[in-house]
C-alpha cells in the first residue's frame, strides 16, 4: 500500500521542480536585464557628454566673438574706461543720468564730461576715483 503513495509523492515533487523551473535561469535573465540597462545608460551618458562638449564649444566661440560685438571694442579710449564685459558707454551714460550726474549727451562716446561724471560718481560712493568703470563701480551704478 505504501507504494502508490510513494509514486504520487515522487510525481508531485518532479512536477513541482518542473513547474518552478531551473534555479539558475531567473538570475541569468535578471543579470541580462541589468546588463542591458547598464549599456543603455552608458549610451545616454556618452550622448550627454557629446552635448556638453558641443555647448562648451559654442560658449567658447561666443566668448571669443563677444569683444567684437561690444560697443567699447571699436575705440581704444572707450576700452580704457570700461572694464566690465557687455557694458557699453551708452549703458554707463544712461546710468550716470539716472544717478543724477551729467555725462553730456548719451551718444556712446566717452568724452571728458562722461569721464568727469564717472569720477564724481566714484567719489560720491567712496570708491577709488580713477574714472574707470570696473565691477565695483558698475555694480553700484547700474
Amino acid at each position: 500500500m505504501k507504494y502508490p503513495y510513494f509514486k504520487i509523492i515522487s510525481m508531485a515533487v518532479v512536477t513541482a521542480i518542473f513547474v518552478s523551473g531551473c534555479a539558475t535561469a531567473r538570475p541569468r535573465k535578471a543579470q541580462m536585464d541589468e546588463n542591458s540597462q547598464v549599456v543603455e545608460l552608458q549610451g545616454q551618458l556618452q550622448q550627454k557628454n557629446l552635448e556638453i562638449q558641443d555647448l562648451q564649444s559654442q560658449l567658447s566661440s561666443r566668448d571669443r566673438a563677444l569683444p567684437e560685438t561690444q560697443d567699447y571694442a571699436s575705440s581704444s579710449k572707450t576700452s580704457n574706461i570700461i572694464h566690465v564685459a557687455g557694458v557699453s558707454i551708452s549703458d554707463v551714460q544712461q546710468s550716470l543720468v539716472r544717478a543724477g550726474l551729467n555725462p553730456g549727451p548719451v551718444d556712446g562716446r566717452a568724452g571728458s564730461k562722461t569721464k568727469k561724471a564717472i569720477k564724481a560718481f566714484q567719489r560720491r560712493n567712496n570708491l577709488h576715483a580713477d574714472g574707470i568703470v570696473g565691477e565695483k563701480t558698475w555694480a553700484l551704478l547700474r
